[in-house]
């Protein structure tokens, strides 16, 4: 069994939609959607806004499966190489991901940095998708030099988001980008607590636990997705 380990929440999440937290505006109906609600809520007295909340959650949250991925050694790499040729890798892989995805049901909601932020309907097809990814970058790696090699770590998670067409919001968000830059190994997939509940009986046997992640006083079991 691997080695259970802990890691600190004190370094700041990661934050999908950009290095500030904001609603994308005007960039299609559930994101105008969600702004307008932010309004309401703003003109809504404190006390009222937990039901206001509930009430508007039906509308504003979809049930989605996420991948989130990270690129191995991307800062020393740049530094080694320049970020233009790391650019010039990275779009030769992105072109090739998204065809791939595209076949499991999926789909790349945004580029951010060296990472993919992927959305599937569910944990099933998420769990292809990262397969199939896998399986893509190594044939790729295969017929390249060393220096034009991409290999990716990737986490999974799976809830009620904020899915708003160009980017996605809420805490399996955060869990997958954290448990994909910070635990995850190179060719290897992690799953937050409710991406791996969701795993169909039949693909159980590819899961093992990998380790524990804190949040304050909060400890969230992980894990792996075996992948070959």
């Amino acid at each position: 069994m691997p080695i259970r380990r802990r890691i600190s929440s004190t370094r700041r999440l990661p934050r999908p939609g950009g290095s500030e937290v904001g609603v994308p505006r005007g960039r299609g109906p559930r994101a105008r959607r969600l702004a307008s609600y932010l309004h309401r809520r703003l003109r809504t007295p404190a006390g009222a806004r937990p039901g206001l909340d509930s009430a508007s959650a039906p509308v504003l949250f979809h049930r989605r499966a996420i991948v989130f991925t990270d690129t191995a050694d991307f800062t020393i790499r740049t530094l080694r190489d320049g970020i233009l040729h790391f650019l010039m890798l990275f779009e030769r892989v992105r072109d090739g991901a998204a065809k791939v995805v595209r076949t499991c049901g999926g789909e790349i909601v945004k580029v951010e940095a060296d990472s993919l932020l992927l959305r599937f309907p569910d944990v099933p097809s998420a769990c292809r998708g990262v397969a199939a990814l896998e399986r893509f970058l190594r044939s790729l790696n295969r017929r390249l030099p060393e220096d034009e090699q991409l290999r990716f770590s990737y986490g999974i998670g799976y809830g009620d988001l904020l899915d708003l067409e160009r980017d996605l919001f809420g805490l399996e968000v955060n869990l997958a980008s954290k448990i994909g830059e910070d635990m995850a190994r190179p060719g290897q997939a992690l799953l937050t607590p409710s991406a791996a509940e969701a795993v169909p009986a039949r693909a159980r046997r590819r899961l093992v636990p990998h380790g524990t992640i804190r949040f304050g006083p909060r400890s969230i079991d992980v894990h792996e997705l075996k992948l070959s």
